[in-house]
């Protein structure tokens, strides 16, 4: 099981890793490469069937934060009881997902109001063995982690079991992209796997394991829970490099735009909506720290996350006002956080209380399409929300 004591890996020299990092490069870009093509594709054919109307192109990012993602969760759930079909939760194109977004991820490609619901019950209903300390001597060097987590790695294969992944197959096959993103820990950069693609080569080869693991590789939160071995490379949380995963990068040969423009010089650009979900708080909720390392790693990794967080969201906004100018495009932002006034009913991780609050806070937020915050420069007749006031 994962989280036991592994066995010590084969140390390779510097050559060996850096003949390794050639090769994952390779191995990205042309992930990267297929993975515009078939977006391309995907809203080519609505386009078309759109008869010259514009199309929307709809991109969802889901954030880690640990137990926090129970809000996301609930927020799925919420935003697909709006009564307003144009703020409904949408049929996503492209789904992201990063450490305990990554849980999340599969079940918003599959988009389905019972696929949310489920996970929603995963995330309301934390069982007690879900994180186990790794015995008296959970300190010690010899150990892959404080923590390990039976329960949680039983549940997650329980509910992303054959049918599950064949529902993401389906919908791979029809041109959404999903995208998990985890830490390569001997490389020190971040990978990301197209996962409906694995997901279509788990149902021909009757192997959902790797799909799981690639899950779960990406919720493992550095030295808290155990990394996870995927062939010959060790991951961990993929917050570590990008806490929300997807960038508008128009220098990038394979960005969506310019291919579009190249290939469609005479059409009308998609529309494209970026909806992140943050399952954090965006401010920190002041508390005295006692000079113990086991109280100041838990702070200490929280503002490390979540400053990276919103500088990544920043980042994304700012990039996208740019090829807003620069091509004319109608490109938005909209983010949702947890609200900086909620606390958590009781103290402790994974607590049952407090993820039962943040799966009706999301709820209820879910519902309210006023809960988004605009984070791009829009036309006020349609900002529902408000730039971005929630979230400094």
């Amino acid at each position: 099981m994962i989280g036991c004591s592994a066995p010590a890996r084969p140390t390779l020299t510097e050559a060996q890793l850096q003949e390794r990092a050639v090769a994952d490069q390779a191995e990205m870009a042309a992930t990267i490469r297929d993975a515009m093509t078939k977006v391309m594709e995907r809203i080519e054919r609505r386009a078309t069937a759109s008869h010259g109307e514009v199309v929307t192109m709809n991109v969802l990012a889901i954030s880690g934060g640990g137990d926090y993602g129970a809000f996301g969760a609930g927020f799925l759930v919420g935003w697909g009881a709006v009564s307003e079909p144009q703020w409904r939760r949408p049929d996503f194109d492209l789904v992201t997902g990063v450490s305990t977004g990554a849980l999340l991820a599969p079940f918003a490609f599959i988009g389905t109001d019972e696929a949310c619901m489920k996970v929603e019950s995963l995330y309301r209903n934390p069982k007690k063995d879900w994180i186990k300390e790794s015995g008296l001597l959970f300190f010690l060097p010899s150990n892959p982690s404080f923590m390990k987590i039976p329960g949680l790695e039983r549940d997650l294969r329980a509910v992303v079991d054959e049918r599950m992944i064949a529902q993401i197959a389906e919908q791979s096959r029809a041109g959404k992209l999903l995208a998990i993103c985890a830490t390569d820990l001997d490389l020190g950069r971040q990978k990301f796997w197209e996962v409906g693609v694995e997901s279509e080569a788990a149902v021909e080869n009757g192997d959902i394991d790797r799909v799981q693991r690639i899950m779960l590789a990406s919720a493992a939160i550095p030295a808290l829970f155990p990394p996870i071995q995927i062939g010959d490379s060790l991951y961990g949380d993929g917050g570590v490099t990008a806490n929300v995963f997807f960038r508008l990068d128009v220098q990038s040969p394979h960005a969506f735009f310019p291919r579009w423009k190249a290939k469609h010089p005479d059409k009308p650009f998609p529309k494209l909506r970026y909806w992140v979900i943050f399952n954090n708080q965006a401010t920190h909720i002041p508390k005295t720290v006692q000079a113990k390392w086991p109280e100041i790693i838990g702070p200490s990794l929280a503002s490390s996350i979540r400053s990276a967080t919103l500088a990544e969201v920043r980042w994304l906004a700012a990039q996208a006002d740019y090829v807003n100018t620069k091509y004319g495009t109608d490109i938005e932002v909209r983010v949702v956080s947890i609200p900086p006034n909620w606390r958590p009913p009781v103290p402790g991780d994974f607590k049952k209380e407090t993820m039962e609050s943040l799966t009706d806070l999301g709820r209820k937020l879910g519902s309210d399409p006023k809960s988004w915050q605009v984070w791009t420069t829009v036309n006020p007749r349609e900002d529902i929300g408000g730039r971005g006031g929630a979230i400094e």
